[in-house]
């Protein structure tokens, strides 16, 4: 089985806090709850930090010691050996020293074995790569650029807190990590999702299909362009039905092949009964309908009768030949259609007059109940955040992921917050992962007070309405 995180600690954040939040991996669900400034969004960022190798980020949050803990009996430990002494936003020269060298990770392996080092920032073919990516910036020392319009000179720190949506997530990972870390980081898919999710950042010289305005270069600054994320959702899920299409196409031409020979070659008496085939036949035709109501499929078929004692000999050999095909052939789309039924049902709830349709070319459509079309741009910034979340929970995440949320209760409605953990609980039952969220809406954890880790004061007849 795949390692899971078990334990993240934390010693003298920001020279203040102390925490220790255990994983709740039975329920998959474990909730940070405090107010404001105790430091909930930064130990989602830290947890992150570590798995997509974001070294600058750890090296410029104040801590003592951070610490990670593994189902597997592994622990990995980041101790500052130098407190720093300048905030990310005073690094903006480029003349500080490395301050990933500010850092020891120490690796403790299950066997009693560990490892220790300090990361490296760079590597001389990270070098070459950072100046073929960023042409803009040129290099003046081993560990530092110049920007060629504005003059302002660029740490690796910086080019990675501003530039690392151009490069490989493990891009600025240090060189001296083990591969004992590398194998253990690999096999936990972890992704943060922040307050802002409704738009995402591109570069000025990339180009979409469905950008709603774009960046320039300003004042030699590279000001990104957005597009609203829940355009590159429906995007994305038609990508995804149009895949589970080929596929079925390509299995369906296999069984096709073959079914000649098989039908030929099949010997002896049928192997189900008529009751058992007019059974399966009405089985096809419910999960044909079905699928054509996800919007998965859309070609009509005509329900097959069977009239008793009219089934015998050959016929009813033929037929359980093409009932086990059939079967095997929409059998293929049972991960898919559960994924639509449960996006289309967590969606319906929420928007009030609206109604979600599956649609292959566009991917999910938003309707008015008398079946006019509501572009997705014209969605509230509340129905946008449940469209891209719940989206994103169901096809985006790859199994054993651990996803990061921070505060999931942005621009929700207070009845929505009261359902997120159960709906929440339906997801994980489709795609096994493990959930840290970081909240300060005691709506939102209500009854589920047992998920919960406080930071600070809490209100606790709030957490109890």
């Amino acid at each position: 089985m795949a390692s899971r995180l078990k334990t993240f600690w934390i010693e003298k954040l920001f020279g203040e806090y102390t925490y220790q939040i255990p994983i709740r991996s039975d329920e998959r669900i474990t909730a940070i709850i405090g107010p404001n400034g105790v430091g909930k969004t930064v130990c989602l960022r830290l947890i992150n930090a570590l798995f997509r190798g974001q070294t600058w980020l750890i090296a410029n949050t104040l801590f003592h010691t951070v610490g990670f803990e593994f189902t597997n009996g592994e622990r990995v430990i980041i101790t500052r050996l130098i407190p720093p002494s300048k905030l990310p936003s005073d690094r903006k020269t480029g003349d500080d020293d490395a301050p990933a060298a500010q850092l020891q990770y120490r690796m403790e392996m299950s066997t009693g074995e560990s490892f220790s080092w300090e990361p490296v920032e760079l590597i001389p073919n990270n070098a070459t790569r950072i100046v073929s990516t960023l042409p803009f910036l040129t290099r003046r020392s081993p560990t530092s650029w110049t920007h060629d319009h504005t003059g302002e000179v660029y740490s690796v720190a910086r080019i990675a807190e501003e530039y690392s949506d151009r490069f490989p997530d493990d891009f600025f990972r240090s060189s001296a990590e083990p591969r004992a870390l590398k194998l253990l980081l690999s096999s936990i898919d972890c992704h943060l999702i922040e307050t802002q999710r409704l738009l995402v950042l591109e570069s000025a010289t990339e180009r979409s299909s469905y950008a709603i305005y774009r960046g320039e270069e300003l004042g030699g600054r590279r000001r990104a362009g957005s597009n609203l994320v829940v355009l590159q959702k429906a995007a994305t899920l038609a990508s995804i039905l149009q895949k589970a299409l080929t596929d079925y196409a390509t299995l369906s031409q296999s069984l096709d092949r073959s079914f000649p020979r098989r039908v030929i070659e099949y010997q002896g008496p049928p192997a189900i009964s008529e009751v058992a085939l007019k059974a399966n036949f009405d089985k096809l035709d419910q999960k044909r309908k079905a699928l054509m109501i996800a919007g998965i499929l859309d070609t009509e078929s005509d329900p097959v009768s069977i009239q008793a004692g009219s089934i015998k000999g050959d016929l009813a050999r033929v037929l359980e030949i093409y009932v086990r095909d059939t079967t095997q052939k929409l059998e293929a789309f049972n991960d898919l259609l559960a994924k639509i039924e449960l996006f289309q049902e967590l969606i319906r709830d929420r928007f009030t007059g609206k109604q979600i349709s599956i649609d292959r070319k566009s991917g999910f459509r938003i309707r008015t109940r008398d079946g006019r079309d509501i572009p997705l741009d014209r969605l509230s910034s509340g129905e946008q955040h449940q469209l891209i979340l719940v989206f994103e929970l169901l096809f985006e995440l790859r199994e054993n992921a651990l996803i990061l949320i921070d505060e999931p209760e942005l621009s929700l409605h207070v009845s929505w917050q009261k359902k997120f953990i159960s709906d929440l609980q339906r997801i994980i039952k489709l795609n096994n992962f493990d959930v840290i969220l970081a909240t300060h809406s005691p709506q939102l954890i209500g009854r589920w007070k047992e998920l919960t880790t406080e930071l600070g004061d809490v209100d606790e007849n709030a957490v109890k309405a």
